[in-house]
């Protein structure tokens, strides 16, 4: 199969270019009309701006490793990218929290962010064990974000000043994990699949007689 120059197509360049730098201006979006979702509903700045960071840094990337590799790849993914939201998170609270009693970098909420992230990208690849299946997938998905999230609300009661609580906030937590427990594997059947058909098998030799 030639790869050459000639062979692009409008597909590839849609695929490799449009779609992306679309998905990266929508999700810049929000943060840069933070203020205006502020003002229409204040629980609109906590699921826009941080929820969209929040998924897609310690939900989605460890679902994609965890479930298209193994276990020790996702909870790996998991700890870097838990770690590097945890120690933005906690900069960013302290920043604008102020002089508190209980300040954000003492708050074990935080590693509830670390740990909920290796919990899902290793529970992803645990249960998945590298199935094709798409049954198996969402499974896998959904059961690793449902129980990360579930340890990530956990822990946030058990700080001090927690800053999601109540039924709103397990609602905020857990909608997003659900429907991306869902999504992630959807997304991973569609690129194992992409991967199938492209890949190239050798022909067998022909006997000679």
């Amino acid at each position: 199969m030639s790869n050459g120059l000639r062979d692009l197509k409008i597909k590839d360049i849609l695929l490799g270019i449009i779609v992306p730098l679309t998905v990266c201006l929508v999700i810049i979006w929000f943060p840069l009309n933070e203020r205006t979702l502020a003002n229409i509903n204040d629980s609109f700045q906590g699921i826009f701006v941080f929820g969209a960071q929040e998924v897609i840094m310690i939900v989605a990337v460890p679902l994609i490793v965890g479930l298209m590799w193994n276990k020790w790849a996702g909870g790996a993914s998991g700890f870097i990218l838990g770690s590097i939201y945890t120690l933005w998170y906690a900069i960013y609270g302290n920043a604008f929290a102020g002089l508190t009693v209980h300040p954000w970098s003492s708050n074990i909420g935080l590693l509830g962010y670390l740990l909920s992230a290796m919990l899902i990208g290793y529970m992803a690849g645990a249960l998945n064990q590298k199935s094709t299946h798409l049954s198996r997938l969402i499974f896998s998905g959904l059961t690793a974000a449902l129980v990360g999230g579930l340890f990530l609300f956990f822990t946030e009661q058990q700080a001090p000043a927690p800053m999601v609580y109540g039924w709103f906030g397990l609602f905020v937590t857990m909608t997003p994990r659900i429907v991306f427990g869902i999504v992630i594997p959807l997304i991973v059947k569609l690129i194992l699949r992409n991967q199938a058909t492209h890949m190239e098998f050798p022909t067998r030799p022909e006997a000679q007689s």
